[in-house]
Formats: C-alpha cells, sequence, structure tokens
C-alpha cells in the first residue's frame, strides 16, 4: 500500500502543477480580452461625452434666443434619459454563458478528460486507448 501511494504522490503532484499551468493561461487570457474591452469601452465612452457635450452645446446656442429654449433643454434630458436607458440594456444582458472566459474553460476541460480517464481506469475499459500497449480483455 505505501508503494502504491510513494508511486501515486509524484504523478498526482505533476498532475496539480500542470493544473495550475493551465489555470494560469486561462487567467491570462481573461485578462488579456477584459484590459482591451475596458480600453475601447473607455475610448468610446470619452469620444461619445465629448461629442454630447458639442451637440448639446450647439442645440442650447440654437435656441437660446427663441421661444423653444424650454422645450430644447427638456428634449435633451429625454435624450440623455434614453440614451442612458439604451446603453443599460445590453449591459445587462448576458450574451454568453456564464462559465464561458472566466471560469477556467480549459482546467474545465482537462479535468472533464482526466474524469473519462479515471473512469475508464476504474471500470477497466480503454488502457490501450490511453497510451498503453495492453488491451483489456
Amino acid at each position: 500500500m505505501r508503494s502504491l501511494f510513494a508511486a501515486l504522490v509524484p504523478a498526482v503532484m505533476r498532475h496539480l502543477q500542470a493544473y495550475a499551468e493551465v489555470a494560469g493561461e486561462d487567467a491570462r487570457d481573461a485578462a488579456a480580452v477584459l484590459a482591451r474591452r475596458l480600453l475601447a469601452l473607455l475610448i468610446a465612452a470619452a469620444a461619445a461625452f465629448v461629442s454630447l457635450l458639442m451637440l448639446c452645446a450647439w442645440l442650447l446656442a440654437l435656441a437660446w434666443d427663441g421661444p423653444w429654449r424650454a422645450w430644447t433643454a427638456a428634449g435633451l434630458a429625454l435624450g440623455f434619459a434614453a440614451a442612458a436607458a439604451a446603453l443599460a440594456l445590453p449591459l445587462l444582458r448576458r450574451r454568453a454563458p456564464p462559465h464561458a472566459l472566466f471560469f477556467f474553460p480549459r482546467v474545465r476541460n482537462e479535468w472533464s478528460r482526466d474524469r473519462e480517464l479515471i473512469r475508464r481506469a476504474i471500470d477497466g475499459k480503454g488502457r490501450a486507448a490511453n497510451g498503453g500497449e495492453h488491451a483489456a480483455d
């Protein structure tokens, strides 16, 4: 029994180290995707904010001396509310499944493959498919 554990411990440790490496790759990929999305979002938000300020200033300058001054301000407020709602709706909807990016897909894939190999080893089937030369009879 002790010799069985002595042979299994290094293999389990190598396996855990491989899981840590795969998890690190998944974390780096998720961080890179998140960084690109945040940068694009910040640039788009800054550009939209500046253009919106310029549009509002232009509309108020056009309507300042006219009878539509109050209606112009009310229309701008309504436009801001509609834009806020339109921007919030896609953010509140989920497009990808919750485990798509930030739940380590490679680790999950490796774990499912390992579970299948363990199941086959326990059942006594598929030893040849695992790289061994002796097929289960």
